[in-house]
């Protein structure tokens, strides 16, 4: 699909001001097709690093002063021009949100908080740790009797993305057809408490809190396990015979003496399997046989066997994969802040038609100011454009 008109938001214009909350929302925008524009208030140059170059490809940059007079007017008239505003939910976002939802014609506001605009919570500023303890995500993650965990990546600030790119869609959607205006209001809070697996239906439905399990109720097959360049994760419980089968023939056919042991009767036991001993014995045992295959051949020997089982790759090692190199996941991007090209995380999804594209890297800031700002008088007479 070579025309651009036929991508989903080609001819949407989205301002983005969400913060560090909504930027992935936007780029998600930005990548089907949306004119989106970053604005930013003047400030002193910094270096940029891979994820600044991540979160705003594909998306112009506007430097705007809105702490006087002149800029917040300017502001208010390129906010005018747009079917889409991202607002960040701090104290200069709620104070442009009456000012953004008086202007004329049909629009989305989002505001993108830790909390949400109301309730007892609403005025507190959060941080990723925040969002996540409070949504409730670490209490899932880590061992029993030990600490919660965080989970790496800044996950709340992507989970909160999610959820608001498709709030936002659906919001849209009912403006192209009825014309109606909305302002979405998107809790970083409530958008983790929503992720959290089956945890709300195991409460309705059994009435049970659902707490974090760790390593310490799995089978002792359940686990990572070190091989000769790095780990695999093996699954092998009783009840997936079929990959318990698949080690104990492997072991057979390569003479492999310990393997006998695990065909004594107490490894029949699904209960005795889930013990400590049990646990440290089958760790020994595996790790021992596959001490000398590496992470490839273990993943090969584990389809032919139908065992499941998969190498535990390190980021350093996804752009090599198999199957992400056969579906030509990673994208080069020439970043022009840092002057040079990263290897991007290509398409989150798959689509019919090829309408998902990265066009360019990351402006530099305040790149587009002057060309944005030189359209908007024509922009603003006709905001249809």
């Amino acid at each position: 699909m070579s025309d651009t008109e036929s991508r989903p938001y080609s001819g949407v214009r989205v301002i983005d001001m969400s913060g560090e909350l909504g930027a992935y929302a936007a780029r998600l925008f930005a990548d089907l097709g949306a004119e989106v524009i970053h604005v930013a208030p003047p400030r002193p140059v910094q270096a940029w690093g891979a994820a600044h170059a991540f979160l705003n490809a594909n998306k112009k940059s506007v430097v705007l002063d809105a702490s006087v007079a002149q800029g917040r007017q300017v502001l208010l008239d390129l906010a005018g021009t747009a079917q889409v505003v991202m607002l960040a939910g701090d104290e200069a976002g709620r104070t442009l949100l009456p000012e953004i939802v008086a202007l004329p014609g049909p629009r989305v506001v989002s505001v993108f908080s830790y909390f949400g605009l109301t309730g007892p919570y609403g005025a507190f500023v959060g941080c990723d740790l925040v969002a996540q303890a409070l949504g409730g995500i670490t209490w899932l993650s880590g061992e029993p009797g030990q600490p919660p965990l965080r989970i790496a990546g800044d996950q709340s600030l992507f989970v909160t993305s999610l959820y608001g790119a498709a709030a936002t869609a659906m919001a849209f959607w009912d403006l192209e057809a009825r014309q109606a205006s909305h302002v979405v209001d998107i809790s970083a809070q409530e958008c983790i408490a929503h992720s959290l697996q089956n945890t709300l239906q195991v409460y309705d439905l059994e009435g049970r809190v659902f707490s974090r399990g760790g390593t310490g109720t799995r089978d002792a097959t359940e686990n990572p396990f070190a091989c000769r360049d790095g780990y695999v994760f093996l699954a092998a419980p009783l009840a997936v015979p079929a990959s318990w089968n698949g080690v104990l023939q492997w072991m057979k056919e390569e003479g492999y003496p310990r393997a006998a042991r695990l065909r004594e009767p107490d490894w029949q036991d699904r209960a005795a399997r889930a013990t400590e001993p049990m646990k440290h014995e089958f760790k020994s045992i595996f790790e021992e046989f596959i001490a000398g295959k590496t992470k490839l051949e273990l993943a090969a020997e584990a389809l032919e066997r139908k065992i499941v089982m998969a190498p535990v790759s390190t980021v350093a090692e996804l752009p090599d994969d198999p199957q992400l190199a056969y579906r030509g996941y990673f994208r080069r991007v020439h970043d022009r802040t840092l002057g040079r090209d990263l290897l991007f995380p290509g398409a989150p999804y798959r689509l019919s038609e090829p309408v998902w594209s990265i066009g360019r890297g990351a402006p530099r800031p305040g790149e587009d100011t002057e060309a944005v700002l030189r359209d908007l008088p024509a922009r603003a007479a006709n905001p249809d454009r």
